[in-house]
């Protein structure tokens, strides 16, 4: 008989005829059931009541149902309701068991007046997950002697405190695969139990033995010799062996939940994530709506952590899915691990993680909880030889000062992580309402990203690169530029980032790599076939398995030579991806693609895959070139990156050059190429071309740069005359 299935008036005629009563929750063995009079005192309390909540029914008559059983943030609450006479009909509600802990129960409550004009108080509760009533169960629950082998409808393993199996039925064998004479001795655990439940499975069935009351789990699988899993409704109880003198833990496995296990199956899909057996967002939404409401009438606070793996994409792609998988599984038994019973802990997309506290005091008190859950992730995940590190990020919403809608309060929480991904000091935020501007125009953003694709407003400027020696112009660096439909320029600054966020960059990155060569193409059949053409890739673009299809594509259709392109990577991004991109560049280097490392010395202070990766060119960030006339810092680490790169046979490029000192130093220094503005600005592709007409070489002058625009007169005044240097 399923509970929630259970109509209101067909409880009352049960509750109303004494002997259908008595006879009715004796003989179900799931259904926790008892009755207490106005004053809350617990007058009957069955067999089920004693194994879930873990006190005797003589210690739990007589006394008032709060001090029994209602955690004590809720007894104020529960006090009141129950004075105004307030009915619970298919809620899900937080009780506290004799030891402490907690557990979450599916909850039919209501008020009847007796022939004594008395009102009892009605009880009716069970695991949420549907347990299947079972007669067969009821009669051998607290026997003494239990011959597992008559019980064929169940699936029946017994084991001691250690989890070492005692028996093991035949309806056991069947479903899972073993011989009895195969399981007996074994531990439990490490036979059945999937490695995302081992550690909790284990406190579990400690404090089970420790206290000797029964929880029910029935959500806990069990996996098959031929390596499945099976899912399967579960009991528990204790059997105490005379002969031995010891206790056993009796785990039954309903067989009628078994019988309908399609309709359980997507039951189970319908709330829970089949990967790590976390709640997902449809049973997330539901734990939260109850949090809300407990909240509200207790006038507690409660807090909604989002959590968002952050390199988890780059492990995926880097050492597979199967081990990506296996990752998330470990990082929902870590969170279930650490966090309270009452805490709710759901799987809501691939590598992002909901979590739900409740009864939460302040900022001061989240950040503590902050702290914790980033403390989790300080430790390296473990994989046969390898150990992964994972960062997350995490945005925390408050309820209700932030909001008291779920769905909302998952909103902000989100903004929060954001905003905690794009703040490198920290990785947790709490969300403030200026957020919604900064996230609205993202959005404004990323939807006119998308519109500027269909419009073909993208696209590419040249700024070119300079031989520091002879002056002679040896090639460009295509740069990406966004015009809106108002002749406004957009700094790449500010769409590059959201462009990559929302995958766009994709798109964006393939148009500038197609349009750069194909113009390079041009100038080379023109006569200027000794310049090459530099092609930024994105972290994203790297990740992708078809990059090197795109790019052979690209070469292919213009008949470009592939030795005069090359790819600019950024050191974070080697880094981050430093397996996909050592096998990648090498596939690239084949081919006779040259490789350059971007922004220089910004990055890791490791220099070890230098010498592992197929690079060709080192680019000094300008940032250390701005200040060498005036920081003797900046100038040893500029001198040092050059001698370090000709030592191992790179060459160097130094970008951000703007004026006449950082041009003959670098010289000086024997840096082989130089770009920056105090040669030229990016410049569109019909000024570029005019400027290789006239000369190939660019005389380098503050004061012009000054005066600087985009007029093709003006170019051709400034860039005429021959670059002595």
């Amino acid at each position: 008989m399923d509970l929630k299935k259970f109509t209101k008036d067909a409880l009352i005629l049960e509750l109303k005829n004494s002997q259908s009563k008595e006879r009715f929750f004796e003989n179900v063995s799931n259904m926790a059931y008892f009755c207490t009079d106005s004053q809350r005192v617990v007058l009957e309390w069955n067999q089920t009541c004693e194994d879930i909540y873990g006190y005797k029914k003589e210690d739990a008559v007589g006394k008032k149902i709060e001090t029994l059983i209602v955690p004590d943030y809720q007894r104020t609450l529960f006090i009141e309701e129950f004075k105004n006479r307030q009915s619970i009909f298919g809620e899900e509600l937080e009780y506290q068991k004799a030891d402490g802990t907690t557990t979450r129960l599916y909850v039919n409550s209501l008020f009847l007046e007796q022939k004594n004009e008395q009102s009892q108080y009605h009880h009716i509760s069970f695991n949420p997950l549907n347990v299947k009533q079972s007669d067969t169960l009821r009669g051998i629950i607290g026997k003494s002697d239990v011959n597992l082998a008559q019980e064929a409808e169940l699936v029946i393993i017994s084991f001691n405190k250690n989890g070492y199996i005692k028996d093991f039925n035949p309806f056991a064998e069947v479903l899972l695969g073993y011989k009895k004479e195969d399981v007996i001795g074994r531990n439990f655990i490490e036979l059945f139990v999937p490695s995302s439940y081992k550690e909790k499975t284990l406190k579990q069935i400690q404090k089970s033995f420790k206290s000797k009351s029964m929880r029910i789990k029935s959500d806990l699988p069990l996996l098959c010799k031929d390596g499945t899993k099976k899912i399967i409704h579960w009991n528990q109880t204790f059997v105490h062996d005379y002969k031995t003198k010891t206790d056993m833990m009796l785990l039954v496995g309903d067989n009628s939940a078994i019988d309908r296990s399609a309709q359980d199956r997507l039951e189970y899909l319908a709330n829970y994530d089949s990967l790590t057996d976390l709640p997902n967002r449809n049973l997330l939404q539901n734990r939260m709506d109850n949090a809300i409401s407990r909240a509200a009438r207790a006038n507690q606070k409660m807090i909604t952590m989002y959590i968002n793996l952050d390199n988890f994409k780059s492990i995926n792609h880097t050492m597979g899915y199967a081990v990506g998988d296996e990752l998330l599984k470990a990082v929902a038994e870590r969170l279930q691990s650490e966090l309270r019973d009452c805490d709710t802990v759901a799987r809501f997309s691939g590598d992002e993680f909901v979590v739900l506290f409740e009864n939460v005091q302040d900022e001061l008190d989240a950040g503590t909880i902050a702290k914790r859950v980033s403390a989790l992730f300080e430790k390296p995940f473990n994989f046969k030889e390898n150990e992964l590190f994972l960062h997350a990020n995490m945005g925390i919403s408050f309820f209700p000062s932030d909001a008291n809608d779920a769905k909302i309060l998952l909103k902000l929480a989100n903004m929060a992580m954001l905003r905690s991904k794009e703040d490198k000091s920290r990785n947790f935020h709490f969300f403030r309402a200026e957020m919604f501007d900064e996230i609205t125009n993202r959005a404004v953003l990323e939807s006119n990203l998308r519109r500027a694709l269909k419009e073909e407003e993208f696209y590419v400027e040249y700024q070119p690169q300079i031989d520091a020696t002879s002056g002679k112009i040896i090639g460009a660096e295509a740069l990406v530029r966004w015009t809106g439909p108002d002749f406004k320029n957009i700094p790449p600054l500010d769409f590059i980032p959201v462009a990559e966020d929302s995958g766009l960059i994709l798109e964006i990155g393939q148009i500038v790599l197609e349009k750069a060569v194909s113009q390079m193409k041009k100038w080379h059949e023109k006569g200027y076939d000794d310049l090459k053409i530099a092609v930024n890739i994105s972290g994203i673009q790297l990740l992708q398995s078809n990059l090197i299809n795109q790019v052979e594509e690209v070469l292919k259709t213009t008949q470009f030579n592939p030795n005069f392109l090359e790819l600019e990577l950024t050191e974070s991004i080697l880094m981050e991806n430093i397996d996909r991109a050592s096998s990648l560049l090498k596939e690239f280097q084949q081919k006779g693609i040259q490789i350059s490392i971007d922004d220089f010395g910004t990055g890791y202070s490791s220099l070890n895959y230098l010498k592992q990766l197929p690079i060709d060119t080192l680019k000094i960030d300008q940032s250390f070139i701005r200040n060498i006339q005036t920081d003797k810092s900046d100038k040893i680490i500029v001198n040092t990156i050059i001698a370090m790169a000709h030592g191992l046979e790179f060459s160097v490029i130094a970008e951000g050059v703007e004026d006449s000192y950082q041009k003959d130093y670098l010289k000086e220094m024997k840096c082989d190429v130089l770009q920056g503005y105090y040669f030229a600005k990016p410049l569109s592709a019909e000024n570029f071309e005019k400027i290789l007409e006239q000369n190939e070489h660019l005389s380098g002058s503050n004061e012009n740069q000054k005066i600087f625009d985009y007029d093709l007169v003006s170019a051709l005044e400034k860039y005429s005359k021959p670059l002595n240097i």
